[in-house]
């Protein structure tokens, strides 16, 4: 494995570079199991680890647990049950206003762009933009170049709340109405945030792995 880069980010927090998104989401298992104490937060590639207060060795105990990561034996990104919640579903009326141009842009139809991107397992790879809005990055190899994707020349004001979406090799479920640069292919009727649920208020969480579902327009609410 790849050497792990940190850096202090104020006072009771370290940064840590990761290689791949993969490496990523081995590197924060580890971290959780070492650190309960600890909120570990996901970015694209990098990692935070926080700590409810400030501690000098913060960074000599990360790079510790990094030195035990790096001369691991065992195969990154092997399965964890405490690493990741259960794969949540989410369906999806194939109806958005960039459908039939997104296919055209693979050179593929309609129904096989719906046809991969339910076939393609998703990861939480972080949460950003806005409450419940979940990163969604491919696992294992992409089903389509999703990477070839660019988000949209021209951003709308206002993407509708449920709206399914594809840009520069992700995919993400609008939580709640707001601004947007995404290609929007879909609906869905599954609610992302939920502002009353002290318990969880989002559906999504980071390392969590995600199933798209095909349902006909007519169904949702």
């Amino acid at each position: 494995m790849t050497a792990h880069e940190t850096a202090w980010f104020g006072d009771r927090a370290v940064v840590i570079d990761v290689a791949s998104p993969l490496d990523r989401e081995w590197v924060a298992t580890i971290v959780m199991r070492a650190l309960p104490e600890a909120v570990v937060r996901r970015g694209i590639s990098s990692l935070m680890v926080e700590l409810p207060r400030p501690d000098v060795n913060l960074d000599a105990d990360v790079r510790r647990i990094l030195a035990s990561v790096d001369e691991s034996p065992e195969t990154p990104g092997a399965s964890d049950a405490s690493a990741a919640d259960a794969t949540i579903t989410i369906d999806v009326a194939y109806d958005g206003p960039d459908l039939s141009s997104t296919a055209a842009f693979f050179g593929i139809s309609v129904t096989e762009l719906v046809q991969a991107h339910t076939s393609q397992r998703w990861r939480v790879a972080m949460m950003g933009f806005a409450p419940g809005f979940g990163y969604l990055e491919p696992i294992e190899a992409p089903v389509l170049p999703w990477s070839s994707l660019p988000r949209r020349t021209t951003p709308r004001a206002a993407v509708p709340a449920g709206s399914v979406a594809l840009a520069a090799g992700m995919s993400a479920v609008y939580p709640t109405s707001s601004p947007g640069g995404w290609h929007l292919v879909g609906t869905s009727p599954r609610t992302l945030f939920d502002p009353a649920n002290d318990s969880r208020p989002t559906l999504l969480r980071p390392g969590a792995t995600v199933h798209f579902a095909a349902i006909n327009a007519e169904t949702t609410p």
